[in-house]
């Protein structure tokens, strides 16, 4: 029989040769200590018009009711920080959107994780999650050992830097768990909060959807009523003026290439673009989260 600590290594590198960049376990305990937190940022209104956010309260605390049983929280950490990017003249996408959806990439992954591991571990049963569920992902990867949370809110990994995907397995066994990272790891540092184009971080770790520029640009319905500088399509500004993010291991993984499609589009590319073209174009992409009405719409929001 295998020790605690036997399967958690086994796990670990398992996660590794299924092609994830780090791996952390987490107990599966009630996050008892972010309840009043997460309480007070929707009574804000700082979720704006994601009333998701407000659906499945509990749920986002406690592991257990989403898998039966739950024991551990296995938190994976994948890179897409690449030394690719668009021209300086095109409208802004973030990094993230510039290649194929990273949820069925990602998705695709942990299913064949977890097949790997009910080979060696037949007993084990559970789910996997990447933005698929009402989980605080970033509180797991912070239990996980796997870094912190930025005052700008954004996960940040001390190797990897916060141009990160997370996702986990949520099973049933026991396994021997991380000590989350001890320490002030952004120090006085307040970049992201200086350079946040319309003031969206309130406070260290509070972000206003409502100013956010991401939130404008992908979730938002309605008319656009903030400066998006130049961003058609989310915004990586908190995380370009991060300093983690200088010195951050670049992957450059063959399934976060940028599309070409997207790099050699110009401002009069975008303007001209037909619907058919886009479903086209992006059927597999990010982008298709906000739409071809909303990408117009954010594109009449850009000054030239």
């Amino acid at each position: 029989m295998n020790s605690l600590s036997e399967i958690s290594n086994i796990v670990k590198n398992q996660a590794l040769q299924s092609g994830f960049d780090a791996c952390g376990i987490a107990k599966a305990d009630y996050l008892s200590e972010k309840e009043s937190i997460l309480k007070k940022w929707l009574d804000n209104g700082y979720n704006a018009s994601m009333n998701y956010m407000q659906n499945n309260f509990e749920m986002r605390l406690n592991p257990q009711l989403l898998v039966e049983n739950a024991k551990s929280v296995i938190c994976l950490l994948m890179s897409y920080n690449s030394d690719i990017y668009q021209h300086e003249a095109a409208p802004k996408i973030a990094r993230y959107a510039l290649f194929n959806d990273y949820h069925k990439i990602i998705r695709n992954k942990l299913n064949d994780f977890l097949v790997s591991l009910k080979c060696i571990f037949p007993q084990i049963n559970g789910r996997g999650f990447v933005d698929s569920a009402p989980i605080l992902e970033r509180e797991w990867a912070v239990r996980a050992g796997l870094g912190w949370c930025g005052k700008s809110s954004v996960f940040i990994s001390p190797v990897f830097g916060s141009f990160v995907f997370l996702s986990e397995l949520i099973v049933n066994i026991e396994m021997e768990y991380d000590k989350p990272l001890i320490g002030n790891f952004c120090g006085a540092c307040n970049k992201c909060i200086a350079n946040c184009p319309n003031s969206a971080i309130t406070e260290p770790y509070v972000v206003n959807s409502q100013k956010c520029i991401s939130y404008q640009t992908i979730e938002n319905k309605n008319e656009i009523n903030i400066s998006t500088c130049g961003w058609l399509f989310g915004c990586d500004r908190c995380l370009q003026v991060c300093p983690y993010n200088r010195r951050a291991k670049i992957c450059n993984h063959k399934e976060f290439q940028p599309l070409p499609e997207i790099l050699n589009m110009q401002f009069d590319d975008w303007e001209n673009i037909s619907e058919n073209d886009f479903k086209k174009t992006f059927n597999n992409s990010p982008l298709m989260r906000a739409g071809y009405e909303k990408i117009k719409r954010n594109l009449k929001n850009i000054i030239r």
